[in-house]
This record gives C-alpha cells, structure tokens and sequence, in this order.
C-alpha cells in the first residue's frame, strides 16, 4: 500500500504479500487491505520513504493491539530509504513475528482476560520530524511480549477468525552507546493497516479470489471416500469448531435465567349426572 510518500507491505520469505481491497479514507492518511495469513510463518513489515525532503521519519508498529517496535529513516539522498519492523523485548532483545494459531479454550480462569478490539490487524504508525541522537544512560524497560499467550475464552472472541500474531524465541543483540528520538512536526501521521485473515476464510468471503482447480488427494480413511483437497478441509474444520462454539455461547446465555412459561388452566364446571335421566342434544 502506499499513502503520499510512503508505502509498507507485510512480507513472507522476503516476499510481499499480495493485498486485497485497498481503500484509502477521504483524508488520505489511512490506508486499508487484507492480507493472507498462516500458522507458522514468520513476517515483518517493511516500509519506504520515496522522497527527499530532509525529514527524518518514525514507524510505530502494533500487531493485535500489542505495541511492538518503533523505527527511523534519517534523511538521505537516496532515491528510496526502507526500514523493516521486528518485535522488540527491550532495547537488546527481538523476537521474530509470526502468524500462529487463535486457542480457544472453556477454562473460567480465562474469562477476565481482555481481548483487543484489534485482533487480527497489524497497523504501521508513521510520523515525520527531526531526528536526535543522545547518548544511552540505561537500558530500556521490556515490553509485554514476555508475557505474551494466544489462548482466549471461547466467549471473548467475537471476530470470525482462527489466527493471531505470535512471537519467536528471544534473539540477543549487542547494546548500542548511543539512542535516538524523533519529535515530530504539523503533519498528521500516516497508518497502514493490514487485516490477516487465513487465506480460505477470505476467499470464502469472497475477498480474495479462489485458486484455479487442482487435482484433489484422497484424504485417508475417509469413509465416504470422496476426494478433497487436505490442507481446505482442516482449515473448514477449524472455522466451523470456533463457529459452533460461539452459536452454543449464545443459545446458553439467551436461554439462562428465563424461567419456564406455566400453563393457564381452565376451571370446568362440573355438573352431576341422574342416572336414568334423557339428555336432550338438539
């Protein structure tokens, strides 16, 4: 995507994920997409400055609502200056960003745990102004990414998905002597969002296109023994579970505490019967 001077794209394996249904807001400083996701692979957020303007610039980057890192372009007289977005424990430590599985579980211990309004986004924050360079006194204070878990209450997701962002083993890395700090000038910054979504909830929704037709493989020991592709019917299977969880959730907290109706009944009026008596029915 790209807003005025600067673009980010999320890449996979040092290649650019391919987005869907760019939209751009009527001020022109926030763009939106959908991107693929998949369990187990590793990602960053590379964005660039395509101008020269002798500003320096700042990207905050947040995955899930959780603050991640923040990094700078200097000004330069290169055609195009890039930064790429890891996550960030302290001013030491990194850990790689990777899309993992969404944990539902019924555990009660789980239910005060919040759930950000931001599942499922990963959103670049960029700000231009003047760059400062000082010496480093202490090292920075670590992040909430050490405590970080992918485990929610099946009651506290509401967003129709199966994945989130999880982070890799921490990674070492020597202190640098010296810090830096943007202040930032009048311009208002710029946001690049990226919705992710597994690749076959959004073709689903009819987002992304579906692939051309392949040769299915027999899934083994099917009992029906029709032919389907593996890796869709898994995917199928882990939507429609999370999906069956949420309706039951629902139909448990409608029906809770409503009392049963009681039937009304009729008093009849009873009248004795004289044997030997002709009743008349006309």
């Amino acid at each position: 995507m790209r807003l005025g001077d600067f673009s980010a794209h999320v890449v996979v394996e040092e290649e650019e994920l391919k987005e869907y249904e760019v939209t751009v807001d009527s001020s022109g400083t926030q763009a939106t997409c959908w991107i693929g996701s998949e369990a187990g692979k590793k990602f960053s957020v590379e964005w660039r400055c395509h101008s020269v303007k002798g500003l320096a610039s700042q990207g905050s980057l947040t995955v899930d609502g959780i603050s991640c890192c923040k990094t700078a372009l200097s000004p330069t007289d290169d055609k195009v200056n890039a930064a790429s977005c890891t996550a960030m424990v302290d001013d030491a430590t990194r850990r790689d960003l990777m899309f993992c599985d969404l944990q539902l579980s019924d555990d009660e211990d789980l239910l005060g745990k919040s759930v950000s309004s931001h599942l499922g986004e990963i959103c670049l924050r960029i700000v231009r102004g003047t760059l400062c360079w000082e010496r480093r006194w202490a090292q920075g204070t670590g992040s909430q990414l050490t405590s970080r878990s992918n485990t929610y209450h099946e009651k506290s997701v509401k967003k129709l998905t199966t994945h989130c962002v999880g982070f890799g083993p921490e990674q070492k890395y020597p202190l640098a002597r010296m810090t830096w700090k943007v202040t930032p000038n009048q311009d208002p910054p710029l946001k690049f969002i990226f919705k992710y979504r597994p690749i076959g909830i959004l073709q689903a929704n009819g987002i992304a296109p579906r692939p051309a037709p392949t040769l299915p493989t027999t899934v083994p020991n099917d009992p029906s023994g029709t032919q389907r592709t593996q890796g869709g019917v898994l995917e199928r299977i882990a939507l429609l579970e999370n999906e069956l969880k949420r309706l039951r959730n629902e139909v448990h907290d409608e029906t809770e505490g409503q009392e049963p109706k009681r039937i009304k009944r009729e008093c009849v009026e009873k009248y004795p019967v004289v044997h030997g008596e002709i009743i008349d029915l006309t």
